[in-house]
């Protein structure tokens, strides 16, 4: 059993959380505060992982479609003063029985495989559970690993990627600009 929990956090927590981002993430590949906050009132979730004294301990932000099902795991960051305690496969596992009812969960590792530090995160999510969509994946101009975890959805995505990551997309930037920072090819 898990000490661990997650709590749904609102538009405070992104508030507070953002700077962390800010840290955790390369600016090209964090959304702005605003397209995060516009994003949760259009059914994003910002989740929080909290320990048995409630103390939190990381952070997800999740892009959702709640019409197709599927559910992107767009930025999770778990805090330094936890870290390397085997609390990220704790909170992968949380967020798949949150997502419990959903088709499959969605994430992207950038600059795999040219980096180290992305070849890390891809094995990682690997041995969590997550496989590759056969798709050449490029976000903001950069070579990325579209992974996939099936939860009551198709083992395969890889034929109706674009769609799949339109949907999840959708709430948080239009379809041009969707397309201006994503590319998919067979």
């Amino acid at each position: 059993m898990s000490i661990y929990h997650i709590e749904r956090g609102g538009h405070a927590d992104m508030k507070r959380i953002y700077p962390m981002m800010e840290f955790d993430f390369h600016d090209w590949e964090r959304p702005s505060h605003l397209e995060l906050q516009l994003a949760m009132t259009r059914g994003a979730e910002l989740l929080l992982l909290k320990d048995a004294h409630n103390v939190e301990c990381g952070y997800a932000v999740m892009l959702r479609s709640k019409l197709t099902g599927y559910v992107l795991l767009g930025w999770l960051g778990v805090y330094p003063h936890v870290r390397g305690n085997g609390i990220g496969g704790q909170f992968l596992t949380l967020i798949r029985e949150h997502y419990e009812d959903w088709q499959g969960i969605l994430l992207e590792v950038t600059e795999y495989p040219e980096l180290e530090k992305a070849r890390k995160l891809h094995a990682f999510y690997q041995r969590n559970g997550y496989g590759d969509v056969a798709c050449h994946y490029i976000l903001s101009g950069r070579d990325t690993a579209l992974m996939y975890m099936p939860i009551k959805g198709a083992g395969d995505i890889s034929s109706v990627a674009r769609s799949v990551v339109r949907s999840v997309y959708e709430c948080m930037y239009t379809e041009n600009k969707l397309w201006n920072l994503i590319t998919i090819e067979k």
